[in-house]
């Protein structure tokens, strides 16, 4: 008897785990992939993705006194910047930047919302980009 019971127990521990890693991975294929990569990185990520989904927050005035080539200004803060987002691809991968990585930040999370599944963020914004550069 005592050994049936151990057998059952046995039984219903590697039923609980197998159902655990089967959520785990779909847990996470259906998790965003939201990367924050430095300058170079961003860089690689970017010249190596055909047709880039290419994103500056910034403002007019900030875009307007330099960018990273291929960018479409879609300003965060003037309230059509969610209404953009839905003209976008959320299967293909979203590259974003601002200043310097808060406004960034917050596109990167709205777009995770919004159910894209690819966003890379440039750490330190243009601000690093232009400063990588100059080097």
């Amino acid at each position: 008897m005592e050994r049936r019971i151990i057998k059952v127990k046995i039984g219903f521990l590697a039923l609980c785990s197998s159902l655990m890693l089967a959520c785990g991975s779909n847990a996470q294929e259906n998790e965003a992939k939201n990367l924050l990569l430095e300058p170079n990185q961003f860089e690689v990520q970017l010249t190596q993705t055909t047709n880039p989904q290419l994103i500056d927050v910034r403002t007019t005035a900030e875009f307007q006194a330099g960018s990273i080539e291929g960018a479409i200004n879609q300003d965060i803060l003037d309230g059509s910047f969610e209404k953009y987002l839905d003209k976008l691809d959320p299967n293909k991968t979203v590259f974003v930047f601002c200043a310097k990585g808060g406004r960034s930040g917050k596109a990167a999370a709205l777009l995770k919302e919004k159910g894209f599944t690819s966003i890379i963020d440039l750490k330190g914004g243009y601000t690093a980009w232009a400063n990588q550069s100059k080097k």
